[in-house]
């Protein structure tokens, strides 16, 4: 029975690239997609390999800044095939989908139902859209083959020392980091490294979560396009694949604790990893796996603890000490940022 699920479920992908091959290589729209998995000869004298490699040459001579209307109608054309293999590939799951669809109507009929729960469905909607939102900004960090936005940079890094900083003014965690009255001191206590830890951790591992699903488009899109080719990196003497040989044999050699060190560790050149992962068709749940320890649990770790000691009050006081024997203009205008950020 799996064996059998396993092989429909195969079949029905092949039909989908099959019908946006035939469309790249001229094939008419109302041809049976299937033929061109037939083991047999097509009227036209040409084998199956050989129609699918001819239109794979075709793909390959079509380019964005030559005919960018013509690629955005194959790549809405691809769109179309992969929805309608996801969509027979949820309705082969009857229970789950009825099971999701009840959930998701009573969760909205609370909305529009007054009573206790009132106050408990709003601190929902506010708890998912929080950690949601730290989840987009981690996508646009790492999306887009390097061209992201710096997010860290730009959100997260200073939320978490304004944290580290307020809970050091008021020596105590216990105060909102959202809402009306966000960063305001309610009540004194302990302030330690563990403590505002514990404050911002959710945080950091959401947008780790992100940038771990925003290295997933390099990935499908290699995957993709590595279909049908050569899954062997071929010795040359160009910049790009020596890389891609040394990359390969890397991830060849180490497979999930090769991808957890190159997601782990500040590497601009991760998408490069993802592309290679991709070509040379390694298990999703293996990169995605490792890319959402990485960047997630350990990468992200590591750099809301340097952030946290650096704006540590220790540190702070040091670096204000060390800027007011060698600039005090300088030392004056850090202090007002610092007493403004609380």
């Amino acid at each position: 029975m799996v064996r059998r699920r396993a092989g429909q479920k195969r079949a029905k992908r092949e039909r989908s690239q099959a019908h946006v091959l035939s469309r790249l290589g001229g094939v008419k729209d109302g041809q049976d997609t299937d033929a061109s998995y037939s083991t047999d000869v097509e009227p036209s004298g040409r084998s199956p390999r050989d129609a699918q490699q001819s239109a794979r040459g075709v793909a390959e001579q079509v380019k964005f800044f030559k005919t960018p209307l013509k690629v955005s109608y194959y790549s809405w054309l691809y769109v179309q095939s992969q929805l309608r293999a996801a969509g027979a590939y949820a309705m082969e799951y009857p229970r789950t989908l009825l099971y999701s669809a009840v959930v998701g109507m009573l969760y909205t009929a609370m909305h529009f139902i007054r009573g206790p729960h009132t106050r408990v469905i709003s601190s929902l909607d506010g708890t998912i859209s929080w950690y949601s939102y730290w989840v987009v900004l981690g996508i646009l960090s790492s999306i887009g083959l390097g061209a992201g936005l710096h997010t860290f940079v730009l959100f997260l890094g200073p939320h978490i020392a304004r944290v580290t900083l307020t809970a050091h003014e008021c020596q105590s965690v216990v105060f909102a980091v959202r809402g009306s009255g966000a960063f305001e001191c309610i009540q004194a206590g302990g302030a330690g490294f563990s403590d505002i830890l514990q404050k911002v951790i959710l945080e950091s591992l959401c947008w780790g979560a992100g940038t771990a699903i925003g290295e997933l488009p390099p990935y499908f899109i290699a995957r993709a396009a590595a279909r049908g080719s050569s899954l062997e990196p071929t010795q040359g003497e160009s910049l790009k694949d020596r890389t891609l040989l040394f990359v390969h044999t890397l991830l060849r050699r180490f497979g999930f604790l090769g991808i957890l060190l190159f997601a782990a560790i500040p590497n601009p050149l991760f998408d490069l990893a993802g592309i290679t992962c991709g070509h040379f068709q390694i298990p999703f749940w293996t990169f995605f796996g490792a890319t959402l320890l990485g960047k997630s649990v350990i990468k992200s770790t590591v750099q809301t603890t340097v952030v946290i000691t650096a704006f540590s009050k220790e540190t702070v006081d040091g670096v204000l000490l060390v800027l007011q024997r060698v600039s005090p203009m300088v030392h004056k205008v850090a202090q007002r940022v610092l007493s403004k950020s609380m």
